[in-house]
């Protein structure tokens, strides 16, 4: 049950992110700023979950794991609240660091408590179904949230919001175990656990692999519309599309036992290759635009997971949220480089069809890294293990 309290956590704390992109211009009429200036909220949420998991995570390491789940859904209904109540941008810049702060060290004692939650061949399917929170919040918490703006004021989203995340709380106090906690250990003694050369591979894997996919997304309106031809109403339809992509990505990913991570993550890292180098074949038409962006989402969401289950599995059990942190924070910073690679590319006038097969090259870069960790995985892997049944 946990698992699906889990999934519940992770849809408020990602709809509390994705759900101001849609409401940029009612925040800023209503609070007397300038849209650009309204953004800059969203940019310094996104700083504070980048640089704020690791900080947060190793100054929390030794309180025990129920609490600290709990207290961090209590931050995030808070803030949410917080953010309902505000009637000026500074007052709105705090609470949405609180809530960047929730987000940053949930995702961290989530992932910890996923994995301690469920046997070892389950692993890999309880941090996807933390990931599916993400990707549904991509179909329809941030969709609904800007409906629910538009109808009734974006006060009124926020107040959704902290419901979500109440609930998640609620969850957390009723069904969470107790999570024997880490192993004491230094702060040198957790960074040090980290600065291992599987641990930078993984990283690299999330980096150039998000910063490949993200100079694509970011601009995927564009495309959809210069390119394709397509209405707005028709690229709302292929952002849904690309949505149920990234559960159909995130239940696959679910099915992959642990010891099979390495073998299938070079596959699933080629394939978000292949389909950006394809996309100025698949843009001019309709069909094939909009399945590949369907695809994209999965192939993408398959990868994150995956990546973020193996992480946890190269370092000890005191180190396992620093680690998952760290990935957050690398996919964070894979987000900013993504979209100023995107823009580059629209800067110098390559156009928006051309954004995926430039940013495919970072991609590949990372089917490589993988390919070199499944040829290390395999070295080692006793004769025994590849007798066991995958």
């Amino acid at each position: 049950m946990i698992i699906y309290v889990l999934f519940v956590c992770s849809f408020a704390v990602a709809t509390a992110e994705f759900v101001l992109v849609g409401l940029l211009p009612q925040v800023a009429a209503d609070l007397d700023v300038s849209v650009p200036a309204a953004g800059q909220l969203v940019t310094a949420y996104m700083v504070v979950v980048t640089v704020g998991g690791p900080v947060a995570t190793v100054l929390t390491r030794r309180l025990p794991r129920r609490s600290l789940l709990a207290a961090t859904m209590a931050l995030a209904t808070v803030s949410a609240v917080a953010s309902a109540m505000a009637t000026s941008y500074a007052m709105l810049l705090s609470a949405r660091l609180g809530s960047a702060l929730a987000q940053a060290l949930f995702m961290a004692v989530a992932s910890q408590v996923a994995v301690a939650s469920v046997p070892p061949e389950r692993q890999t399917a309880a941090v996807a179904r933390l990931f599916g929170g993400f990707a549904l919040a991509t179909v329809l918490g941030l969709p609904l949230g800007s409906l629910i703006g538009e109808a009734y004021g974006w006060p009124v989203t926020f107040v959704a919001v902290a419901g979500t995340a109440a609930v998640g709380l609620l969850g957390v106090l009723v069904f969470c175990p107790r999570i024997p906690n880490p192993p004491p250990s230094g702060v040198r003694d957790s960074i040090g656990a980290v600065l291992r050369p599987a641990v930078y591979a993984g990283l690299a894997v999330t980096l150039l692999a998000l910063t490949g996919f993200v100079a694509a997304f970011t601009y995927v309106a564009p495309m959809l519309r210069e390119v394709t031809g397509l209405s707005p109403g028709w690229v709302s339809v292929g952002l849904v599309g690309y949505g149920l992509g990234t559960i159909a990505g995130n239940l696959l990913a679910g099915r992959v036992r642990p010891n099979a991570i390495t073998r299938r993550l070079p596959v699933a890292v080629a394939a978000v290759a292949l389909i950006l180098v394809l996309q100025p074949v698949l843009l001019p038409t309709p069909v094939l635009a909009l399945a590949g962006l369907a695809l994209l989402g999965a192939a993408t969401f398959l990868v994150v997971p995956l990546v973020q289950t193996w992480l946890m599995g190269q370092v000890d059990t005191s180190a396992t949220g620093l680690v998952a942190a760290v990935n957050i924070s690398v996919a964070g910073a894979a987000g900013a480089l993504g979209a100023a690679l995107g823009g580059t590319i629209l800067a110098v006038g390559l156009g928006p069809a051309w954004i995926g097969p430039v940013a495919a090259v970072s991609v590949l870069g990372a089917t490589a890294v993988a390919a070199g960790i499944a040829r290390a995985s395999s070295s080692r892997r006793p004769s025994s293990e590849a007798l066991l049944p995958q």
